[in-house]
């Protein structure tokens, strides 16, 4: 057995329940297929969602219970024990209510980088699960995936390289329990980013500040079994992460957004850039959220 094999197999699991968003759709099930690729993350059951907007819902909207059978079968076919829940209402709130019901520990969810489903009260649906949930959010671009094969071999090397883009704030410090934890799953290599923004005072004193706690949770996670690599630049924190996600060097990235103010668009401008950009998926710690991995 190799050393990733065992901390896979002995350590706490990060997610155990997902609640995976369907609209029912064959790029839905690439969404699907990916999430039954994510067996390294612990994940052993899920809930399969399709909700009816019920400001747009007619007769046709009612979900065809073959469909829910096929994606079903692959979430199945991967060793996930699989429930299915249909509702109706506005989405991102009906899928969070569900989510709670099965105690699901993650959401999955596919973007189109406008939404998978119809626009919910502040753009896309998959942006508002953000905004409202109080667990992780795994969003996939549907663009990327491809087939559910393809998705399949995109979600199965989601440890391998890792990139960390973080503020430092108490959101960032939430999301760094999660690293931690991926790290112990068997999370391979991770690049901690922090920006110090042009215009910072004192930026040479942020920058060195940045570089010490960086540096200790470099060190927990070298522990925990991961190569991390600490990087503090000065720029524009919108171009850093783009120029970073556009590189294509990583299979999984971590955001920990703010709760943006009454108004302003769901995503703050670096989470809303990273998920326009990358070919990855992206792991989002939502403001909302303050739970611990395994717990």
């Amino acid at each position: 057995m190799t050393d990733d094999q065992t901390r896979r197999t002995s350590g706490v699991a990060v997610f155990e329940r997902a609640a995976i968003c369907t609209d029912l759709t064959q790029s839905s099930a690439s969404v699907v297929a990916c999430a039954g690729a994510l067996g390294e993350l612990g994940i052993r059951e899920a809930v399969l969602i399709h909700v009816i907007d019920v400001r747009s819902a007619a007769l046709s909207d009612v979900p065809h219970g073959n469909v829910f059978e096929r994606q079903a079968r692959l979430l199945e076919e991967a060793g996930i024990a699989v429930t299915v829940d249909a509702g109706l209402g506005y989405p991102a709130y009906e899928i969070e209510t569900i989510a709670d019901r099965h105690r699901a520990d993650v959401i999955v969810i596919g973007s189109h980088r406008s939404g998978l489903f119809p626009e919910a009260f502040s753009g896309s649906t998959s942006s508002d699960v953000v905004r409202i949930s109080t667990r992780p959010v795994l969003v996939v671009a549907l663009e990327i995936l491809g087939s559910p094969e393809q998705s399949r071999t995109v979600c199965s090397r989601l440890l391998a390289s890792a990139l960390f883009l973080t503020d430092l704030s108490s959101r960032s410090e939430v999301a760094a329990r999660y690293l931690l934890s991926l790290a112990r799953t068997g999370l391979r290599s991770v690049d901690l980013v922090h920006v110090v923004p042009l215009g910072e005072r004192s930026p040479a004193d942020r920058a060195r500040e940045a570089a010490d706690r960086l540096g200790v949770l470099a060190v927990d996670l070298e522990v925990a079994g991961a190569e991390a690599r600490v990087c503090v630049v000065h720029g524009r924190p919108v171009a850093v992460a783009t120029d970073r996600v556009r590189s294509g060097s990583y299979s999984l990235v971590l955001v920990a957004p703010h709760e943006q103010p009454p108004g302003l668009p769901a995503l703050d401008s670096v989470t809303n850039a990273v998920i326009k950009n990358t070919e990855a998926p992206v792991l989002v710690i939502p403001p909302r959220c303050q739970r611990s991995p395994g717990a």
